[in-house]
């Protein structure tokens, strides 16, 4: 599954952001996602996630559940480190 989040385009700021975003991460088929721009069953068994803020992309690729932890937890500062989490 590929997910862009459009932090640029969200109403909703500060600490709802961020619960918004790590429920997303972890539940990226059964949560209301306030700013998803898009959302694609690309069959993948991988959770590709792109964050933008500030005009930038960062994405992550998620292999497992461990990965989605590790991000939904760390929150944004895992898209800016710009790598993949293991």
């Amino acid at each position: 599954m590929r997910i862009v989040i459009n932090h640029d385009n969200c109403k909703h700021g500060g600490q709802f952001a961020d619960r918004c975003l790590a429920a997303t991460i972890r539940y990226p088929e059964g949560h209301e996602r306030y700013c998803a721009a898009e959302i694609v069953d690309d069959g993948s068994p991988d959770l590709t996630v792109t964050l933008v803020f500030e005009g930038k992309e960062h994405t992550l690729i998620l292999h497992n559940e461990a990965e989605r932890e590790i991000a939904a937890t760390e929150g944004w500062l895992a898209f800016a480190r710009g790598e993949t989490v293991n």
